[in-house]
Parts: C-alpha cells; sequence; structure tokens
C-alpha cells in the first residue's frame, strides 16, 4: 500500500512541475515542436495540435502524407499556414 502512494505522490508532483514549467517558442513566436510533441514520439497528433490555435486549423492541409499526425516538417509548414489566415 505505501508503494502505491508513494508511486502517486510521485506522479503528482511530476505533473505539478511540468505545468509549471515555461514553454519555449522560436523566433516567431510558435511554440517549439517538441513542446507540442507531449508524448515525445516525434509527431503532432491532433489533440496535440489542439492546444495551438492556427496549427489546429490549418492541420489537414499540413498533413502531407495524410496519417493524421504532423511531422517537424509538416508543423513548420501549419505555422507557415496559420500566419497566413
Amino acid at each position: 500500500m505505501k508503494y502505491r502512494v508513494w508511486i502517486l505522490f510521485l506522479g503528482l508532483v511530476s505533473l505539478w512541475a511540468q505545468a509549471n514549467e515555461p514553454v519555449s517558442v522560436d523566433s516567431r513566436g510558435y511554440v517549439e515542436f517538441y513542446y507540442i510533441d507531449s508524448d515525445h514520439n516525434g509527431y503532432v497528433s491532433r489533440a496535440e495540435a489542439r492546444s495551438i490555435q492556427g496549427v489546429e486549423r490549418s492541420f489537414d492541409a499540413a498533413d502531407l502524407d495524410r496519417d493524421g499526425l504532423l511531422n517537424a516538417r509538416e508543423y513548420k509548414r501549419a505555422q507557415v499556414a496559420a500566419k497566413h489566415n
């Protein structure tokens, strides 16, 4: 039982630390790919893109291979499209 409580405690502390971590933006003011890719699998999913308004709107146009995910190159394309919208 103590083991489970300890794991829960560490998990909550980790979430709190992540929530208070400043988010880095690039020179154009967009959130860097690494921070949007919250599960760090190398892709931005539609759910992850929802956190960035312009990127969510241009998601489909930027998803060149139509796999429902944006890789780093496609994410940059979504940023450019969002800037022009």
